[in-house]
């Protein structure tokens, strides 16, 4: 219900929005100007689309639409309002010359509340205008009047439920009653009747207890008070203490202790309090061995006389473990020191916070004078992780999963440190969270170790980028020297050989030999563009499209396989380096499928957008397993994708065995890059 108010204070609060929708922005100034004069707050669109966008996002109190606009008209516009269900509510007025009933009728038919025509009068529309925000106005009242009315019906309802359960809940409480005092009454008889049975079993019972003693495993005696001589003692006290069956001497308990003091403080306890309980008392034996007990004794009489009732518990098992607990707890918090981690824990049923030493020490914080807490550490917490902080603790708490993050810490030290949150809720009773537990670990070195370990990896790429380009560069001119230079001299040498033939016609053995030298320089020709195109091919010169084709028909051609290569959109037009680039990943692409794929047929498609180029390499051949091929560190897939990294792109291997492979090279288009 507060709610409820709260939104009806908003809505009074804040002026009423207008939509004006006109795609003539001559026609908008005066109405807009209007409506400002009057306090409304006035949204402008130019179209139907644009309209019905801006009232889905806006929400606005009312819409003034104009009828015949560029696109969807105001009819259908209206229509698309009425039909989507954040809008419908909206009172739409329609603005317009037309004042055909037809025209008129389409418009309510549409959905419609009111019409103006235009030219607009400033006052009929101001008339109207208040007229449908006060009736929307109401409608908001009536609607948030109805959702109050429904949760207090609902209330009502819920409340009457709870009643009739806790008249039906009493009802059953009434006949238990009378149940539990009918056998009230009839334990009472019972119980008069076991008295009589008790007392006369009270004199067997003392010789059962004496029976039970005697056969208990527990250590048990009785001592005189004051002077702590035995009275009493069972088996197991005779084997615990090393004492003989039978012994004419007197025995005192206090001559068995190893600190007489621990001897006068537990007297003393007795005659103040007549008892004591679960107290841990060192032992000595007749031979001098030494042991554990714990003690419960109370003050009683024996034979008439006041005496000691003692029972022992040999509790030096235990307190040999809790010795190697805490030497265990001492590796544990020297391991803790050395490995910069610290550990915390976090009981929500018992309100318990634990943080170890190392835990302190990393946040800079003093154990006696910072109390452990959530706050505690978020304060520590360098101010712009915080956020980062909050949202996994809640998320934790939220899905119950462990969680881990790396943060920034500063303590009172003012010493800057990184550290590694892991946190886990471990589940109570009815799903919830009764317990939290983590470490925080100093990772401030291990993070330089990586940030100097990144820096070396981006400048080894540079490195490999820079010898790539120069590689390139290299490739290019020799290229370009073999094709120029030897290219001439051997068309010169094939030119001489033939002028040579022309002179030696009349010699038929010597016109053999020159053919045979002319056929030598024509494959030597052959081979030097050959070499020259491996190097650089010189379609590059004229764009990806042409060298990819080249490259297609190549392979084709030498290794017997069908290769096809298909192009989707226009020539990209790219610069050197990103050209090269990606002929050299579809060059490798090729290599790889001639040399392990066994595939029939290769299909090369470059599909090209105005921001993006996508290229695909795809085959039928025996596939592979991707990640097992990069655990073998395969060199040829890592520089492809080197490759496209260099360029701003990325390289995908889509691949398992026996169905094929799919290289996809994605590469965004920049400014110089765009068709």
């Amino acid at each position: 219900m507060s709610e409820i108010s709260a939104n009806l204070r908003d809505s009074v609060n804040e002026p009423p929005a207008i939509l004006i929708v006109d795609d003539m922005p001559a026609n908008l100034s005066l109405v807009v100007d209007s409506l400002a004069d009057q306090g409304f707050r006035v949204l402008v669109a130019l179209d139907g689309e644009e309209a019905l966008e801006r009232a889905q996002f806006s929400q606005p109190d009312l819409i003034l639409l104009d009828v015949k606009m560029p696109g969807i008209d105001g009819f259908e516009t209206c229509r698309r309002l009425k039909m989507n269900e954040r809008t419908r509510d909206i009172s739409v007025i329609f603005m317009t010359s037309l004042t055909g009933i037809e025209d008129l009728v389409e418009g309510f038919a549409a959905g419609g509340s009111d019409y103006v025509t235009k030219p607009v009068r400033i006052d009929e529309m101001m008339a109207r205008i208040s007229t449908h925000l006060a009736l929307r106005a109401m409608h908001k009242q009536l609607v948030a009047q109805n959702r109050q009315l429904s949760s207090e019906v609902n209330v009502r309802q819920q409340a009457e439920a709870a009643l009739a359960r806790a008249r039906d809940e009493l009802e059953v409480r009434v006949a238990q009653r009378t149940a539990e005092l009918a056998q009230a009454n009839a334990s009472l008889r019972l119980e008069i009747e076991e008295r009589r049975r008790a007392e006369t079993k009270l004199l067997s019972s003392e010789a059962r207890f004496r029976n039970i003693v005697e056969t208990s495993p527990l250590p048990f005696c009785i001592t005189s008070m004051p002077h702590g001589s035995l009275l009493y003692m069972n088996e197991p006290f005779r084997k615990l203490f090393g004492l003989a069956a039978q012994t004419d001497t007197v025995i005192r308990i206090a001559d068995f202790y190893v600190d007489p003091a621990t001897r006068d403080r537990l007297v003393r306890q007795l005659r103040m309090l007549g008892g004591f309980r679960n107290t841990e008392v060192n032992f000595r034996r007749p031979d001098g061995s030494t042991f554990w007990a714990m003690l419960t004794a109370r003050v009683a009489s024996f034979d008439d006389a006041p005496a000691i009732y003692v029972g022992l518990n040999d509790v030096t098992a235990r307190k040999l473990a809790e010795g190697k607990l805490r030497a265990s707890e001492a590796s544990l918090a020297n391991a803790q020191r050395l490995a910069r981690l610290g550990d915390w824990e976090w009981d929500a049923t018992a309100g318990v916070i634990h943080w170890s030493d190392e835990m302190y020490r990393i946040l800079g914080l003093a154990p006696h004078l910072s109390r452990p807490g959530y706050r505690t550490f978020l304060a520590a917490v360098h101010r712009e992780d915080r956020a980062l902080v909050r949202l996994a603790v809640r998320a934790l708490l939220d899905e119950r999963r462990p969680y881990g993050l790396d943060c920034r810490v500063r303590g009172a030290d003012g010493v800057v440190r990184i550290v590694q949150f892991q946190a886990e809720a471990m589940p109570g009773g009815a799903m919830q969270p009764l317990k939290l537990v983590g470490t925080i670990q100093d990772i401030t070195e291990r993070k330089s170790i990586e940030h100097e370990l990144l820096e070396s990896r981006e400048q080894l790429r540079e490195l490999s980028a820079y010898m790539e380009a120069i590689r390139e560069e290299e490739r290019k001119r020799i290229a370009m020297e073999i094709h120029d230079e030897l290219g001439q001299l051997l068309t010169a040498l094939k030119m001489d050989v033939s002028l040579l033939k022309m002179r030696l016609a009349n010699d038929s053995d010597a016109a053999k030999k020159v053919d045979d030298m002319r056929e030598l320089v024509e494959k030597t020709i052959w081979m030097v563009r050959n070499v020259a195109s491996h190097l650089r091919p010189a379609a590059l010169n004229f764009g990806i499209v042409s060298a990819l084709e080249w490259l297609v028909e190549d392979f084709g051609r030498r290794k017997g396989l069908s290769c096809q290569l298909w192009i989707n959109g226009r020539e990209p037009v790219l610069d050197d380096a990103h050209a090269t680039a990606v002929f050299r990943i579809v060059q490798a692409s090729l290599t790889n499928v001639a040399r392990h794929a066994g595939a029939s047929r290769v299909d090369v498609t470059l599909t090209n957008t105005e921001t993006t180029l996508d290229l695909y390499v795809s085959d039928d051949g025996c596939g592979f397993d991707p990640a097992a091929a990069r655990k073998g560190y395969s060199y040829g897939l890592l520089g492809m994708s080197e490759r496209a990294r260099l360029i701003g792109g990325s390289l995908r291997i889509d691949s398992s065995p026996e169905t094929g492979t799919v290289v996809s090279i994605h590469v965004p288009l920049g400014e110089g890059e765009r068709p």
